[in-house]
């Protein structure tokens, strides 16, 4: 309960700074709403190792000095990052239950400042609950998610690099297929992954109080 209101605090700081007042309390009121009603439409989006095979890492690099890539599959090695300065949990929406069940966590930092974060769900347990999307994890398939860049290092090519990261480790390790969304309006994610990932489907997601409903279809 603690760690849930710290990262609410956190994040109303973040959007206050970053985006302002009106959108802080926009926010807000879509916060409150979203436990009883909430409508999205995606993009689904995958990529299979045959595809990744022709990417190159130095298209997808950004060109900024002085940024590490921390991989972070524990809560033992999230404490020990962020016992050096390497804070992250704060801006990862339950990432300490995640890292228990399985997800893993792929951030970037510039300096000791968390600039990109996006993570892999690479298990069962660990598939996100907010819609249905098709996910055959015992075919080794996983899903991505969960992508976030600072306002401050947006438009440097974190999220594509990240994007790249997180293929790159799942495929090392036997994955078949790599499976995510996107939100049909969030136009800067869907160009920033464009290059990595191909769009298969679009999937409608309603939920109005305990009742949720998932539609999936294939685009032509």
């Amino acid at each position: 309960m603690i760690a849930t209101l710290r990262q609410i605090i956190y994040k109303a700081r973040e959007i206050l700074k970053t985006e302002g007042l009106v959108s802080l309390l926009g926010r807000g009121i879509r916060f409150l709403v979203k436990p009883l009603f909430e409508y999205r439409v995606v993009y689904l989006y995958e990529n299979t190792l045959e595809d990744f095979r022709n990417l190159k890492e130095i298209d997808f690099k950004p060109k900024v000095d002085n940024f590490t890539l921390k991989i972070i599959s524990t809560n033992q090695e999230a404490d020990r990052f962020e016992s050096e300065g390497f804070e992250f949990r704060l801006r990862a929406e339950n990432g300490q239950q995640l890292l228990d069940k399985g997800a893993i966590a792929f951030c970037i930092f510039v300096g000791r400042e968390l600039a990109n974060i996006g993570w892999i769900r690479m298990t069962e347990e660990a598939r996100d609950t907010s819609n249905k999307m098709k996910v055959d994890y015992q075919n080794n398939e996983v899903q991505g998610g969960f992508a976030w860049t600072n306002p401050k290092y947006r438009r440097l090519g974190f999220q594509r690099y990240g994007a790249f990261e997180r293929h790159r480790f799942a495929f090392s390790r036997g994955i078949t297929t790599y499976r995510t969304y996107i939100d049909k309006s969030n136009i800067a994610s869907q160009v920033a992954t464009s290059k990595v990932f191909r769009k298969y489907g679009e999937g409608r997601h309603l939920k109005i109080a305990w009742w949720r409903f998932w539609k999936e279809k294939t685009l032509s």
